[in-house]
């Protein structure tokens, strides 16, 4: 299988993705997580790290197909003006770097992943005041409200109009 390096269009990679897929061809591009505030909320989005870049393995050489995927504005070429190959390991290196969370500025979680020089590194991201988050357990499980504050270490939201805690723990991005 051979990796190469498709340029989307502005902000089409989940569209090129899913041509890509109905096509048959494996597509990835690294993402960050992080809170963006909107209206005075703050929602969890996604942005690519590496640009209007997309990896794309093409297994059986048709470029064509490829750049005529909607998304897609074109391959990344070469010296000789031909499509540059990327090595496999450098696609699975950013492939684990994401899956590990290296780029997850949102999760509540211990965000734990092991550094380029093999040390173990913990980041702690708290859920911020204003955030919309998802209850995940307990007595308001499946609930999606916003954070109004924090109340000796626990989130504070409002839930049926009234006000409630839950430890941070227990709420994901929404």
């Amino acid at each position: 299988m051979s990796w190469y390096v498709a340029i989307t269009n502005p902000n089409c990679h989940r569209r090129a993705e899913v041509g890509l897929a109905d096509l048959g061809y494996r597509a990835f591009w690294p993402k960050m997580r992080k809170w963006v505030s909107h209206a005075r909320t703050k929602v969890s989005k996604e942005y690519p790290i590496l640009g209007r870049y997309l990896f794309v393995e093409i297994p059986d050489g048709n470029f064509w197909a490829v750049r005529n995927v909607n998304g897609i504005e074109a391959i990344l070429t070469g010296d000789n003006n031909a499509p540059a190959l990327v090595p496999e390991a450098i696609v699975w290196r950013f492939r684990e770097r994401y899956m590990r969370g290296e780029w997850d500025f949102v999760t509540n979680q211990t965000g734990e992943f092991v550094s380029e020089q093999g040390e173990l590194v913990t980041r702690r991201n708290p859920i911020p005041t204003g955030a919309k988050i998802k209850i995940m357990e307990g007595e308001f499980a499946d609930l999606i409200t916003t954070v109004r504050g924090r109340k000796h270490g626990k989130l504070e939201f409002l839930a049926n109009g009234k006000w409630a805690t839950t430890r941070e723990s227990n709420a994901r991005a929404a």
